[in-house]
């Protein structure tokens, strides 16, 4: 596949980490696990920029490249350490932020594995931790395409039941 004509991307993916998660998807005993499983298969196929979560803005990379973020929702009124690595070191995961190292997204994907939140299906905390700190102007630059990808399994659980108000 060419993505040299494509726009470059900035994705943030926004993964349910509800109980109902844990069910059998499909031959997989674990849903999560199995989307985890997926999104490693994943990010090393698509053209990454290469650049670590600390370039924000700066990113000049072009030509249908992906940098990515992931973050998992579940608990109402999460910490954003709650909903994604923190504190990690360059190269071992994004720290929430947009990302196009494949160690860093590697590194993210594995910390969403170990910290599977098993809760209910807040979305509301994780869309206003991507609206505050994803797609700014400090991180990320006009020429890039933003993107929200969320995955889940059914209902929402937030406030009033409208994961986008307030």
């Amino acid at each position: 596949t060419t993505y040299s004509t494509c726009p470059d991307l900035d994705v943030a993916f926004v993964l349910d980490g509800s109980g109902s998660m844990a069910r059998s998807f499909g031959n997989h005993p674990h849903g999560f696990y199995a989307l985890m499983e997926m999104l490693k298969d994943w990010v090393k196929t698509i053209p990454l920029t290469g650049d670590d979560h600390t370039v924000g803005a700066a990113s000049t990379m072009r030509g249908g490249t992906f940098r990515i973020t992931f973050i998992q929702f579940s608990k109402a009124d999460a910490l954003p350490q709650e909903d994604h690595p923190t504190g990690c070191a360059v190269g071992a995961c994004t720290n929430g932020l947009l990302s196009g190292n494949l160690n860093e997204l590697l590194g993210d994907i594995s910390w969403h594995e170990s910290h599977y939140q098993a809760e209910w299906t807040y979305l509301h905390a994780a869309l206003k931790d991507v609206a505050d700190n994803t797609f700014t102007t400090s991180q990320s630059p006009p020429h890039r395409q933003h993107v929200v990808v969320i995955i889940a399994d059914g209902g929402l659980t937030d406030y009033n039941g409208d994961a986008c108000s307030g």
